[in-house]
């Protein structure tokens, strides 16, 4: 029989059979499909109800190579009393990412990509080291330009400085450039801007010890919470748009909660 008699008859078959028959054809032929589309159906509809019902982010906070408590609820619910967080919007503080040289934890760093990659970050705080590969790149605020007469005045003497001329100049772009190669040149971000051509403040030294030495000491509350090994410096993302937000949550941390 030819294939075109075949499938007229197959085609009357399915025409004239009952609604048992014809469900059957349907579904040894066209399962997948419906499989496929029903999956992709799903999928669209989760994105969506994602993105609608999402709350809105009003402060993210990354804490970069640092030890946290196991839960910090209580704490970063005093944040958002603090800064005023209402109902539908977000504030995430999130700590324990490691990306120090010598981690393994490679899945730290390809989160941190993510949330860079999605404009996500707010504030970052950081060991100096890792905080100069971000400084370098232009990626965060001249602190100088969004604070109050007031912050300036509480924290210019705690400020993290990169000289801006290196970066025009495309000096960090050495690849061969190391961090200690940097530290030897005087060309890493720190405290001293009379030694810099172009001095920009994009951070705020904290410390989170008892002795703060010639750093804003974070309060004790933070403390308890969060914990750095040495010195860390306080950062506001070039891109961030709740830079207001960020600035409130320094002044908390350093105790200035009134």
């Amino acid at each position: 029989m030819a294939v075109m008699d075949e499938f007229k008859e197959e085609r009357d078959k399915i025409k004239n059979g009952t609604f048992k028959e014809k469900w059957k054809y349907f579904w040894d032929y066209y399962h997948w499909h419906v499989i496929g589309g029903t999956l992709g159906l799903i999928a669209v509809i989760w994105i969506v109800f994602d993105v609608t019902h999402q709350d809105e982010s009003v402060l993210f906070v990354e804490l970069l190579n640092c030890a946290t408590v196991y839960d910090d609820s209580e704490y970063v619910s005093s944040v958002e009393e603090f800064i005023g967080v209402e109902k539908g919007q977000s504030l995430t503080i999130e700590a324990g990412l490691d990306v120090t040289e010598d981690t393994e934890e490679y899945t730290s760093f390809e989160l941190l990509a993510v949330r860079l990659a999605a404009r996500e970050l707010d504030v970052m705080v950081a060991d100096e080291e890792t905080l100069c590969g971000y400084a370098e790149e232009d990626a965060l605020i001249d602190l100088t330009t969004v604070m109050s007469e007031e912050q300036l005045e509480r924290y210019s003497d705690y400020f993290y400085y990169i000289d801006y001329a290196l970066i025009e100049s495309g000096y960090y772009e050495d690849e061969e450039l190391t961090y200690e190669d940097m530290l030897f040149e005087g060309t890493a971000g720190h405290v001293s801007p009379e030694d810099m051509e172009q001095p920009i403040a994009v951070g705020v030294y904290i410390s989170t010890t008892d002795e703060p030495g010639s750093y804003v000491c974070t309060s004790a509350e933070f403390n308890k919470n969060y914990y750095y090994s040495e010195e860390a410096v306080f950062s506001v993302m070039y891109y961030s748009e709740h830079v207001e937000a960020a600035l409130q949550f320094l002044d908390f941390i350093c105790g200035y909660a009134s």
